[in-house]
């Protein structure tokens, strides 16, 4: 028996001669493990990038828990991403942090919602988007549910445990540094669309993304490594 469902792709490795793992996000399923088998579909296999997105045949019977995907098709282009190395970076960026961060997520609809059209967002930028990951790594942050409060006093730091800034900041306690606690109000404060007009250097950019992903790693209880992160950061240094 056979069902239909759409795919966010997070990270795909061969598996033996003939197939494919693929990880993702279904909106039927939340995060699952899918098997894919080769065949002969060079030009299909190439739409399985970082952040595609695509409807799938999947069957009900099982490997493990992993399931079968008997076809697929990208739901769309994506050539945004797909033709510029920098928004490549990007996508390849979020796919890891999702890929690491959302381990075991049930099916949500608002969730999967979320995540195309982000990836949509992001695709359809023409130019100033090197502060588009950090944008998305405080939206995550939202739809994970550990939402940071809206509280911010000029010097005031945020305290990761709380989720909210504090003037009394206490010894033992995580917060983020000075210059990042008033990013993060400042992301908070503005709308997706402005969020470019944010001039940042490309350290400080770095800086906000790792305590961001410490943020999330408090609050998941493991810690997030990405990898892709310094590559990421080079490219728009």
């Amino acid at each position: 028996m056979s069902s239909v469902t759409n795919i966010v792709i997070l990270h795909k490795t061969k598996f033996g001669d003939s197939s494919f793992i693929i990880h993702g996000y279904s909106s039927n399923h939340g995060r699952c493990g899918f098997i894919l088998k080769k065949s002969g579909r060079s030009t299909s296999l190439s739409q399985l990038h970082p952040l595609s997105v695509i409807e799938a045949e999947i069957s009900e019977k099982s490997k493990g828990e992993l399931i079968f995907i008997n076809n697929f098709r990208a739901l769309y282009p994506l050539q945004g991403i797909r033709e510029s190395v920098s928004k490549s970076a990007v996508a390849i960026y979020i796919s890891e942090l999702l890929y690491r961060s959302i381990r075991e997520y049930g099916p949500s609809p608002g969730f999967f919602s979320f995540l195309v059209k982000s990836i949509l967002l992001l695709d359809g930028l023409s130019d100033d988007f090197a502060n588009f990951h950090i944008w998305f790594l405080v939206e995550l942050s939202k739809e994970a549910g550990y939402a940071p409060e809206r509280n911010y006093n000029e010097g005031s730091l945020f305290d990761m445990a709380s989720a909210s800034f504090t003037d009394t900041p206490q010894p033992g306690s995580k917060y983020f540094t000075r210059e990042s606690s008033a990013l993060l109000a400042t992301i908070l404060s503005e709308k997706q669309e402005s969020i470019h007009k944010i001039k940042l250097s490309g350290s400080k950019r770095g800086q906000f993304a790792r305590e961001m992903t410490e943020y999330l790693s408090y609050h998941l209880g493991f810690t997030i490594n990405i990898r892709s992160l310094e590559v990421l950061h080079t490219v728009f240094e």
